[in-house]
């Protein structure tokens, strides 16, 4: 008989589950959420408190005092939902728009027309009307009277507009920094109650690590485009909506409660219409289920198709308003950096900004608002770094994929970057820039939320001692605070104005035409208010200087040709300032500053010219300026007066009679016209007079 083993009797031990110790805090004088927050909005407020007072820059006013929509308060909101974000711009400067893929950004849009409507005035239905009324040409023509009136009354409703928009910059910056500071405390919370307290962190207290990374993006310099730059609150809304959105679909899933399900949809709609980057949670959601709920990936889907479902409809919305964007190339290198680049220069150059965001991220200096042509020269496969950028990402992406296998948080952080920075990059799609600080907005949390990690993680690798590493900790957020929030403190009056920013960044990015361009337009309209005249020469030049660099690096910029004529009219260099304008008519036949101020300036400047020369007694040189002073300004009643008298004065009697006539038929009342035209007569019949005596 076999022996029976005694142990396969006994009665088998239950297993008891695992439980998970809590790691302690290192910073337990402010571990909770309250604390914390509180600690997030002092900071917040004292590196960002130095914006309150800046003014506006970039396209601040194209979205702002540009926008019909906004300026005209609750009854613009129509259509700032149901248009391309740039729409009421465009169509004011006669354009349909040289930027790819259409920009259906409505939501922080919306907000600068409550706000106008609230603290502000609102001109823009006049406004609209008056343009509208300018662009009949055919109408114009046959009434050159009201064509005047209209446009005095542009100027008049632009000046208001103007004053009223700068009123509010400070509400409007206000406001951004209350909305970014909110979004960082609801990233604490996210982070605190989910993210990592789900990540299974084995040595780190998951709300140390919250806090730290919060604070790292609280305070990080590379946001300061996103926060002192108005028109950047889209990026704010977007990544704060996206952050709630997260939120409630943690809570949902916890609950099971219908209105966190709703509240979690609603606020991805909102995320959506702030910027299409929301559109990167259609894969980070079932990504978030499989990684911190353990679901499996078809549950993960199943779970996310709510969501899913909103993205859908969000792009069926944006096709609808905005449709598919411009269609074809283009060919204005400013809206396309790569229209120049052969073979596989552009590709190489894409992959090449991939490496210099990871720089500025680790590093974040120097800080430009423009990385325009020629900013970053074309790269190809030859350049060492354009290799290193390849194996560096080859080994994130990698890496996610193996963290992701495991169900590890570091692959959704992971992916939370590389999703955005795809976006940017690109690669997926043309964005009419090469690269942006506020681009890199999204994608740095991500990288935040590892470098928080990594360096908590060195801590414990120092220290195993609680009270050691709480001072460790307390000396790290110190180390991060204090150098960048200086340096975010320290950029922040740069954006006060657009002539500030660039005056600045232009000797940051040299070989940016964008910066040349808008540093030699600040340096003239400094010149402008300038009284000491050498001083003013002095600005002049600077601004020739920068703007003669911007046109040689782009021959085709518009903008640089009308400041460069702009900069010589100023110092009275008619003939140069009317070779500039006349280049960029060139290249932009239908630009509404012709007619409605380059022009008349020339025009009437020539004409000033052409009195001096006939006070000297040369006539026929007069005679040439009043000529070239009707090419600008063939409506101008005055200009036809004094080319008849000055050809009259030399016997040129048919171009005299050209003058009065055309002068006349402007205005049949102008008495001066018609005595130059009776004499005129009598030169032409001298014995007229005397046959009516005889008569008589």
């Amino acid at each position: 008989m076999a022996k029976q083993n005694p142990k396969k009797n006994q009665p088998q031990k239950k297993q008891q589950p695992v439980i998970a110790v809590p790691v302690p805090s290192a910073l337990a004088p402010i571990s909770s959420f309250r604390l914390q927050s509180i600690f997030i909005v002092l900071i917040g407020f004292i590196i960002y408190f130095n914006s309150f007072s800046n003014k506006y820059a970039l396209d601040d006013d194209i979205v702002m005092r540009l926008n019909d929509y906004v300026q005209q308060g609750f009854s613009g909101i129509g259509k700032i939902m149901t248009t391309d974000s740039y729409d009421s711009f465009f169509k004011s400067m006669g354009s349909s728009g040289e930027l790819s893929g259409g920009r259906y950004r409505p939501l922080s849009i919306l907000t600068f027309a409550v706000e106008q409507q609230l603290f502000g005035d609102c001109y823009g239905t006049r406004m609209l009307e008056v343009r509208d009324s300018l662009s009949k040409n055919q109408m114009l023509q046959m009434n050159p009277n009201l064509a005047n009136k209209l446009i005095s009354e542009k100027a008049v409703l632009e000046s208001k507009i103007s004053q009223s928009h700068e009123n509010l910059a400070m509400i409007r910056h206000i406001v951004s920094v209350i909305l970014y500071i909110l979004s960082v405390v609801f990233l604490l919370q996210l982070l605190r109650d989910y993210i990592f307290k789900y990540a299974n962190l084995k040595f780190i207290n998951h709300n140390d690590l919250a806090f730290l990374t919060s604070i790292i993006f609280l305070v990080h310099p590379i946001h300061t485009e996103v926060v002192a730059n108005v028109k950047s609150r889209d990026e704010i809304l977007s990544f704060l909506f996206i952050v709630l959105t997260f939120i409630f679909v943690f809570k949902y899933d916890e609950k099971k409660e219908s209105k966190n399900l709703f509240l979690g949809l609603f606020f991805y709609f909102l995320a959506l219409l702030s910027k299409e980057w929301g559109i990167t949670l259609v894969a980070l959601i079932p990504m978030s289920f499989y990684i911190f709920r353990k679901n499996s990936i078809v549950q993960s889907i199943k779970n996310s198709l709510p969501y899913i479902a909103v993205g859908v409809f969000y792009l069926i919305l944006r096709y609808k308003f905005v449709g598919a964007g411009k269609q074809g190339e283009i060919t204005e290198v400013l809206n396309n950096p790569f229209v120049y680049a052969k073979g596989f220069e552009a590709k190489a150059t894409q992959i090449f900004v991939l490496l210099k965001y990871l720089r500025l991220l680790i590093f974040p200096h120097p800080l430009s608002a423009d990385y325009s042509w020629k900013t970053i020269p074309y790269n190809n496969f030859g350049d060492a770094l354009v290799w290193i950028s390849i194996f560096v990402h080859i080994a994130i992406v990698y890496y996610m994929f193996v963290l992701l296998k495991k169900r590890n948080w570091i692959a959704f952080a992971i992916a939370f970057y590389l999703s955005h920075l795809f976006l940017v990059s690109n690669l997926a799609m043309p964005i009419g820039a090469t690269m942006g600080e506020r681009l890199i907005y999204h994608s740095s949390i991500g990288f935040i939320m590892v470098a928080a990690f990594l360096l908590l993680s060195g801590i414990n690798k120092i220290t195993s001692q609680t009270e050691n590493k709480k001072r460790l900790q307390l000396l790290l957020i110190v180390l991060m605070v204090v150098p960048m929030g200086y340096a975010t403190i320290a950029r922040n009056p740069n954006w006060e104005t657009d002539n500030i920013l660039f005056m600045h960044d232009a000797w940051v990015v040299p070989n940016s035409v964008l910066a040349n361009g808008n540093s030699g337009k600040a340096f003239i309209e400094l010149a402008q208010v300038e009284k000491d005249s050498i001083k003013k020469s002095v600005l002049l030049d600077s601004a020739i200087y920068h703007l003669n660099k911007a046109v040689t690096l782009h021959p085709k910029y518009v903008n640089g040709y009308l400041n460069l004529g702009l900069a010589f009219f100023q110092k009275k260099d008619l003939d140069k300032a009317e070779y500039f304008w006349n280049q960029a008519r060139k290249y932009f036949p239908s630009h509404p500053f012709f007619r409605q101020s380059y022009d008349p300036a020339l025009s009437n400047a020539l004409v000033e010219r052409a009195r001096d020369e006939g006070k000297n007694g040369h006539v026929p040189k007069a005679i040439e300026y009043i000529a070239r002073a009707l090419k600008y300004d063939s409506t101008n009643q005055e200009i036809w007066y004094h080319y008849g008298g000055a050809n009259f004065t030399i016997g040129n009697l048919n171009e005299a009679y050209r003058g009065f006539s055309n002068c006349l038929r402007l205005n049949p009342n102008n008495v001066d016209a018609r005595k130059g035209m009776d004499v005129l007569m009598q030169h032409a019949n001298p014995q007229q007079p005397a046959k009516q005596a005889n008569q008589k």
